[in-house]
Parts: structure tokens; sequence; C-alpha cells
């Protein structure tokens, strides 16, 4: 009988020793779980949100770090100072911006709120890299240390040049090295003066209407009908689903219609028998439409989101807003035939209208665009440094090669050909793009390149409600490029 009770204590014994592992298991996994997403958060936290986080204005850690850091500043990819700190003789701190209203939208300003660089870069201007010796001994002595400074990829010359060709017209114009993702050009117009922001000029400007409101970046915030520019995108697609594009023929009438919709060509010109390189180069409408209407509308789509429509551009340290392409398969064929042309629903930003330029001019691959190429201290010594980072592989060489052929004959004998004879490689399409606020006016765009000796540069341009591409956009483009590669 007791033999019978140690064996049913040693069995009972061993259940519970069991059941006793299980749970334990069970919490010991549970916490290596727990660890596992704690582990993630925090180098999500790093990689992504602890930039935001520590350059945000309402971090008190500024705050604390303005007491013993004067700011550092902003400087250009040539060493001019585009924003810094005056201290005056009782140790009043003033931000100084000696180019005023030129770099407004990408620098921002620190009166009424920080914007731009002055924000997303403001925690790293308020870091001091100077000896650690040196910066006690000037706390000791109740100095403030340098911040460090911040080398933007925005380049002088090339900004001034945009500004001068654009004058009074309200627009934007972007730059981008394609092989690495620098952005030289970066200019909205209009603009502010960050030096004069009283309370009075501020209440002034956010009173503005939109259509002339100077506060928001055009180049990255702007949203606009892309017109023939989106001709880029027709074609690559039509290319993508025609192994013999170059076959194509259309005879143009100067004008297309399906339903209530019809379609014509700029002022009504007769291009005749079209291909595909001549249609592109000469912006034939109606060729346009009759490409479009056989498309595949979910592969077109999925191109055009491949290079950042109805998603956020891979760039960071400014504010955005999203590129629209809403076809579906419930678009009826009269919106396709608009859609074709860059009319209809689609919208773009200057940024945002260069990738596939930029694509095609580095074998396919779109590099991520950057402003910020790296930060120093006081006597130049490098702290930090962004690298050329790839964004995205949405074309093949194949089809990059196709396009650049395309640009370059729009250069050669289409609508661009403001650009041939300057001492190097241009290409590139023009755009008139409609827009309904009972003007007959377009807005006029142009993206394209320039290339020499291995150098290039891919500039978008949109000049508002003044007419053709060729005869507004373009003249701005060529005036950045000579300035580039002359």
């Amino acid at each position: 009988m007791k033999e019978r009770q140690v064996i049913w204590l040693k069995e009972e014994s061993g259940k519970m020793t069991k059941k006793m592992n299980r749970e334990m298991a069970v919490v010991t996994y549970l916490f290596m779980i727990l660890f596992l997403i704690m582990a993630g958060y925090i180098v999500y936290f790093v990689v992504h949100d602890s930039d935001k986080v520590l350059n945000n204005p309402q971090n008190k850690r500024q705050e604390l770090l303005a007491k013993r850091v004067t700011k550092g500043s902003i400087l250009a990819s040539g060493g001019q100072r585009l924003a810094y700190t005056k201290t005056s003789k009782n140790g009043e701190e003033t931000r100084v911006y000696p180019y005023g209203e030129l770099f407004a939208h990408v620098i921002g300003h620190t009166t009424h709120g920080a914007t731009g660089l002055e924000s997303t870069e403001g925690y790293t201007m308020l870091t001091s890299s100077i000896n650690p010796l040196k910066g006690m001994l000037n706390e000791l002595q109740g100095k403030k240390n340098p911040g460090d400074n911040v080398v933007t990829t925005l380049n002088l010359k090339l900004t001034r040049a945009a500004q001068e060709e654009l004058g009074s017209k309200k627009g934007a114009v972007v730059a981008m090295d394609p092989e690495t993702g620098k952005i030289p050009v970066m200019l909205s117009q209009p603009s502010y003066d960050p030096n004069n922001l009283t309370d009075a000029r501020w209440k002034k400007l956010t009173q503005s209407s939109s259509d002339d409101s100077v506060l928001y970046n055009r180049a990255t915030q702007g949203l606009y009908p892309p017109g023939s520019t989106f001709k880029l995108y027709t074609a690559l697609e039509f290319m993508r689903e025609n192994s013999d594009y170059e076959k194509y023929s259309y005879r143009c009438q100067g004008s297309i219609g399906s339903g209530d919709t019809k379609i014509k060509c700029y002022e009504g010109e007769v291009h005749g028998r079209v291909d595909l390189s001549m249609a592109f180069a000469e912006s034939c409408n109606a060729a346009f439409c009759n490409i479009g209407s056989g498309l595949n509308v979910s592969k077109w789509k999925k191109l055009c989101e491949s290079l950042y429509y109805n998603k956020s551009m891979p760039i960071e340290k400014i504010e955005q807003k999203s590129s629209r392409f809403t076809v579906d398969s419930s678009t009826g064929a009269g919106d396709i035939m608009q859609v074709s042309i860059g009319q209809g629903n689609t919208l773009v930003t200057p940024l945002q209208n260069s990738f596939l330029v930029a694509a095609a001019l580095n074998d396919g691959k779109l590099m991520k665009p950057y402003l910020v190429d790296r930060v120093e201290d006081t006597k130049g010594n490098i702290v930090s440094e962004n690298a050329p980072k790839q964004a995205a592989e949405p074309i093949t060489k194949k089809e990059a090669k196709a396009l650049k052929k395309l640009m370059r004959k729009t250069v050669t004998s289409g609508t661009a050909t403001a650009l041939s004879g300057r001492g190097y490689e241009a290409g590139g399409k023009t755009g008139s793009a409609e827009f309904h606020n009972g003007s007959t006016d377009s807005h006029a765009w142009f993206v394209g390149y320039g290339e020499k000796n291995g150098k290039k540069l891919v500039v978008s341009v949109v000049v508002e409600a003044v007419g053709t591409g060729s005869a507004y956009a373009v003249p701005v483009a060529k005036r950045v490029l000579d300035a580039y590669l002359q």
C-alpha cells in the first residue's frame, strides 16, 4: 500500500514538475517575445523616428541646449552661409538669412515656429562637436559653445540662375544629380524674406489666398496637372506592352474624339503620319490619346506607383504632398484620353515629375533625393555625412536607353530645340497643362536633362499660368543647365 502511495506521489510530483516547466517555458517565451518587440522598437526608433523627435522644435531638450550652445550655420555646397546666428554685445541672438527670399522654402525660419531645415536640423545645429576640454572651459567661463554646421547640397550659382530666369513669375524649379540624388536647386516662387517676419507681416502672409501663398514650397507641395510631360509614362507603358513599338504608326488629323470628348493637338496642328518617336518629339495629343486608349490600366497604374505616384516621395527633411494617379478599370474612355496627355485628375509635384527622367539617366535606378550633404564642426571637420542611397529601380536599363532616345529627339527636332547646340547633350519633354480657374492660360512644364563629360543634371520646371512649356519652361531649364555644364 505504502509502495503504491509512493509511486502515486512520484507520478503526481512528476506531473506537477512538467506542468511547472511548461508554465515557466511559456513565461520565458513571452518575456523573450516582449524583449524582441522592445528591441525591435528601439532599433526602429533610432533608425526612423529619433531624428524627428530630437529635431522637433517642441522638444524641451533643444531649449536646454540653446542655453549652452550657439546654433550652428546652414551652408550651401560651396560654403556660403545661408543661415547663421548673430550675437549682439549684450548676448542677444538673431538668426540671419543673407540671401533672403532665395532659399526661404528650403532653409525655413525660426520666427512664428521653425520650418524647413531650421526645424528638421535644429537639434543637429545645437549640438557642439568641439574639443570636450575646450567645451568644459567655455561653460566654466559662462560662454556658449559653437554648434555644428549643416552643409546642404544647394548650389548658390544654379539657384540664382533659376531665379533670374524665372523672374517675377510663379512656379518652381528643381534640379537633381541622377547618380547621387543630391539636389542643388529647389526654388519656389513667390517667396518671402525670413529676415522680415514681423507679426504684421506674418499675419498678411498667412491670410493670403492659396494661389498667392508664399509660405508653401511649390517644388514639393505644389500639385499640378503634368500636361504633356506625362507622355513619358504613357510612352513607357506602351513600350512595355508592345515589343514592336518602333513600328507604331498613326495619322494625326489635328484632333481625336470619343463620345462627348474631343481633344485637339496644340492649336489644332495636323501632324500627319507619325511614329512613336515623332509623336513624342512633336507632342502629338491625338497619337498619345490613341496610344493611351489601348493600355492596360492596372499595369499603367503600377508603373506610376513604382515612381511614387499615390505615395510619399523618398525624401526627408522637407514637407511634401503626394502626386496622384487615380485611373482604374471604371475610368471612361474620354477620361483615359485626358490622362494619356497629362490632363484629367492626374496631379504631380515638380520634384516627383523629375523621377522618371532621373531613373532614365541612371540606367533605370532612382536615387533617394536629399538636401543635407554633411555635418561639420566649426573647424570644418566632418561629424557625419550622407551617402547616396538607391530608392528604387523602377525601369530596366533597356527602357532607360529607349526613354533617353525619345527625350533626345525632342531637343534635336521637337518642341525643345532651344536646348540644341549648347555644347552638351540635352533631352526632355515639354508640357502645357490646362487648369480650371477661368483662365485660358496653361501651366508651362519642362522635365529633362543635360549631360557632358560624365556630369549629369536633371531639371524639372513649372511656370504657372503663362502658356507653353517650350516658350516659358525650357528657357529656365536652359539657364540652369548652362550654368552647370558650360
